[in-house]
């Protein structure tokens, strides 16, 4: 199996919004994604942030469950915007609850 790595940020919100977005979203995906390695990192390590940033190791198989869980969080929390990094590459950016196709290419490994 290919293990995949996607690390999601919450640009746009405050530091301590984006904490608790990113502490949310770990509870739903470890939910749905069992299997999955997530984690809560620091975007940047001189930040006081309490890892804001999600880091997401996980098979092929579960992609799709978190592509669903990530968009039903971001229908629930209206107003943030996630953007989703595989390898260093920025895949897609400013996602909102309206753009669970793009998320979906994003964990797939087909974002444009």
């Amino acid at each position: 199996m290919d293990d995949q790595e996607v690390m999601i940020t919450f640009e746009d919100a405050m530091p301590a919004d984006a904490v608790r977005f990113a502490q949310d979203l770990e509870q739903q995906l470890r939910e749905v994604a069992p299997s999955a390695k997530i984690s809560l990192g620091k975007l940047r390590p001189d930040s006081q942030d309490f890892g804001a940033t999600l880091i997401l190791l996980f098979g092929t198989p579960v992609a799709i469950a978190l592509a669903k869980a990530v968009a039903a969080f971001l229908m629930r929390n209206s107003g943030a915007s996630i953007t989703i990094t595989k390898g260093g590459t920025v895949v897609a950016k400013n996602l909102d609850s309206t753009d669970a196709a793009r998320i979906a290419e994003a964990f797939a490994g087909k974002a444009r």
